[in-house]
């Protein structure tokens, strides 16, 4: 487990806690912590966004849009979205070095299977010529700290970064030969949107301790958490994923009601994230054409 220590009676504090619904920061079960929002944090990058929630896990994340080979094998209409986390040193000190790199590639798996497939983006729109060529997505995150609830914490950032991203204008033409080939205009005043962005789900981490369960766990209460579900949720409240973790169990009744809970969370949580979008979006329409100002936006989820 994480290299944290918590004694017997912490344990039993924040279990009686969350059975009560009194968390030690005051929160109820379900409530998120304050978040802090900001885009356009990365120069050289198709798009980026950094979210900390409370003064703990904080996430970066970058998108590098980029035209790629469709090689044999693979679906000849469509682009590819290709994820990579990460943890920085920081964060990792919280770990074990084994369980560092099991953490790596659990989150990106679980970025992955967030995006693809039924994860919004339309990746038929980012091919460009069939069987020949199609925009791929580069995701990295960086956890840059840590204190709970990584999961949430990293979809926030990596649908507020594909927001922010736009995609080269890209003219096909036709060739003599019955050929085509395609040309990428440098102009940044011709770039598009991430087709589909507005679907990309966001995560609600619901933590079962046995007798209840809470919402944007924090560490300490992650080390008391017998099972973790995650459930990413799209705008239109459809569940496009979810995933449970740990080896504890959790009562078929009480699954169902998790998810519930889940979907009514993730309403309120996807309007607050876009509003905050929106703005930032507004503010910088007027900007000059290749300028990178980052912009930092405070709410609270519920």
């Amino acid at each position: 487990m994480a290299s944290a220590l918590i004694s017997t009676a912490e344990q039993a504090y924040i279990r009686q806690g969350v059975v009560e619904g009194i968390r030690g920061d005051g929160r109820g079960r379900a409530d998120y912590r304050d978040y802090l929002l900001s885009v356009n944090v990365i120069s050289h990058s198709s798009g980026s966004a950094r979210c900390r929630v409370g003064f703990g896990t904080d996430v970066l994340v970058g998108v590098k849009a980029e035209v790629a080979m469709i090689e044999p094998g693979e679906a000849p209409n469509r682009g590819r979205v290709q994820c990579h986390v990460e943890c920085s040193p920081s964060a990792a000190r919280q770990f074990q070095a084994r369980l560092t790199d099991e953490l790596n590639n659990d989150l990106t798996q679980f970025l992955t299977r967030a995006l693809n497939d039924f994860g919004g983006i339309d990746l038929d729109k980012l091919a460009i010529i069939p069987n020949q060529a199609c925009w791929v997505l580069y995701i990295d995150a960086m956890i840059l700290d840590f204190d709970g609830n990584v999961h949430d914490t990293l979809l926030i950032a990596t649908r507020a970064a594909l927001a922010n991203t736009r995609i080269p204008k890209v003219e096909v033409q036709a060739l003599e030969d019955g050929q085509q080939e395609y040309d990428v205009i440098d102009d940044p005043e011709a770039a598009t949107p991430v087709p589909g962005w507005e679907d990309a789900p966001l995560c609600v981490t619901l933590n079962w301790t046995g007798d209840g369960y809470v919402a944007d766990a924090t560490h300490q209460e992650e080390l008391c958490t017998d099972a973790k579900l995650m459930v990413c949720v799209n705008r239109h409240g459809d569940i496009c994923s979810m995933q449970k973790s740990t080896l504890g169990t959790i009562p078929q009744a009480t699954f169902l009601e998790m998810l519930e809970n889940a979907t009514k969370i993730a309403a309120q949580i996807i309007p607050t994230v876009d509003q905050r979008l929106k703005e930032e979006h507004e503010r910088t329409a007027q900007q000059v054409s290749g300028g990178h100002k980052s912009t930092f936006m405070t709410n609270t989820f519920l």
